[in-house]
Parts: C-alpha cells; sequence; structure tokens
C-alpha cells in the first residue's frame, strides 16, 4: 500500500448536498456509522429507487416493472407510493408509449399475481432502513402476521436473533411515523399475505444442509425455490 502513495494525496471532504435528496440536498452522516444519508425522507429519486426495490425480484417480483417503466408511471402520475402499483388499471397505460395491448395485459397479470407474497417479501418491501431479506424472515419468522409485527416494541425486538439495537430502533423509528404506518394499513388491503410454512414433517426436515440454486427450474421460480428450502430448514448460500 505504501509503494501506492505519492506524497500528493489529499484528505476527502465528503460532500453537504447532493441534488436528488430533494430540497436543498442536504445530506447528513448517520449517528454511530460511517455512512451518509439523505436529511430530506422523500424526494422523487428516493421514491423512484424504494418503488424499484418494491417490485424487484426476490421482493414482490412483478415481471414487467422495470426501472424504466417505472420512471414513465411516476412521470405520467399513476403511482407515487407502493399500494399505487396495485390500483393500476388499463385505461390508465393506453395512452402511454411502450404500452401495447399485449404488454398491458402482461403488466396487469403480473400486478395481480403479486398479490399473494410472504410475510417476509412484505416485510422486505417496505425499505426499513437496516432491514434487508435476511432479516426480514427473521422478523417474519418470530412474528408471523403483519399486524403482529406492526406492533413491534423495543424490547422485543432485541430479543430476536439477527436484529441488533440499530436495527431495532430503525424498524421502531419507521413505524413511528404517521404515514409509514397509514401506508402500511393500505398495503394490506391490496395483498393477500401468505403464512408462514414452519416444518411438518420430519422426511422433509432439511436442517443444517446448504442449498446452491443454479439454472432454470422448471416448476417454481428459484426465489420460491430458496423461500421452500428455508421453510423446512435448510440454508441457501
Amino acid at each position: 500500500l505504501e509503494k501506492l502513495r505519492t506524497g500528493k494525496e489529499k484528505v476527502f471532504k465528503f460532500p453537504t448536498h447532493f441534488p436528488l435528496c430533494g430540497n436543498d440536498g442536504r445530506i447528513e452522516r448517520i449517528p454511530g456509522q460511517a455512512a451518509y444519508r439523505c436529511v430530506a425522507k422523500n424526494s422523487y429519486e428516493q421514491q423512484r429507487r424504494k418503488l424499484v426495490h418494491f417490485a424487484s425480484r426476490g421482493i414482490f417480483d412483478i415481471d414487467g416493472l422495470g426501472p424504466k417503466i417505472i420512471n414513465q408511471l411516476m412521470s405520467a402520475g399513476i403511482i407515487s407510493n407502493f399500494d399505487d402499483i396495485f390500483k393500476i388499471k388499463k385505461g390508465d397505460l393506453e395512452t402511454l408509449e411502450r404500452f401495447g395491448e399485449k404488454s398491458i395485459d402482461n403488466l396487469l397479470k403480473s400486478v395481480e399475481k403479486a398479490r399473494d407474497v410472504t410475510l417476509a417479501r412484505f416485510v422486505a418491501s417496505l425499505s426499513i432502513s437496516q432491514v434487508g431479506e435476511e432479516t426480514a424472515r427473521d422478523l417474519a419468522e418470530y412474528f408471523g402476521t403483519p399486524k403482529h409485527f406492526a406492533k413491534v416494541t423495543l424490547s422485543e425486538l432485541t430479543t430476536i436473533d439477527g436484529v441488533g439495537p440499530i436495527v431495532a430502533r430503525a424498524i421502531v423509528s419507521w413505524f413511528s411515523d404517521k404515514e409509514n404506518k397509514k401506508l402500511f394499513e393500505r398495503l394490506l388491503k391490496h395483498v393477500r399475505i401468505q403464512s408462514v410454512q414452519h416444518r411438518v414433517s420430519h422426511r422433509l426436515d432439511i436442517s443444517g444442509k446448504s442449498f446452491v440454486i443454479t439454472g432454470t427450474l422448471d416448476r417454481m421460480s428459484r426465489e420460491d425455490a430458496k423461500e421452500k428450502i428455508r421453510s423446512l430448514g435448510g440454508e441457501v448460500r
């Protein structure tokens, strides 16, 4: 490493503003972390990225609703938040570019299919700070139902394996926001949460075994296969 230094290096000064953050563009360091975040929490760009995440594979997996289409729907005022996706009508799409009759039907079918979702994917879709897919699975396994999850307390969260104090505070903070609570309730009116599958047969118990999934599966998606393995006690690498 020393050989790469020339003596002309300069100390990097982290910027204080980033235009895509919205409002005045200010950013701030997250207390106790080396990471930075936007001071404004709901800029157009942040919301766009949340919507892309919401529709992505491994979350709601809405085929045909990629970043470009999300940009188009946001620009047209058709969607602005997660629950708007489930309210898209055929008439909303007919006047837009890239949307022929077949593509409209395919997207609406994908949205309808996405209404059936596991609690783990539902939790991961909310873009709660610090809560990724692994943590979402831990939370879903512990709470079992969205109503139970919505009543989380800091003390209860810290008893769950894989949920530390930073994650616990982030979850409690998310639910303390009235708009987030309203969004949570609105979403529940549009989706059907699948019950958590516990191990029901010792013959299928694959506890302690690890699996790697590659290629294309004939009868299910790779994400569905991963969830099936985890529901039976296995791990996916």
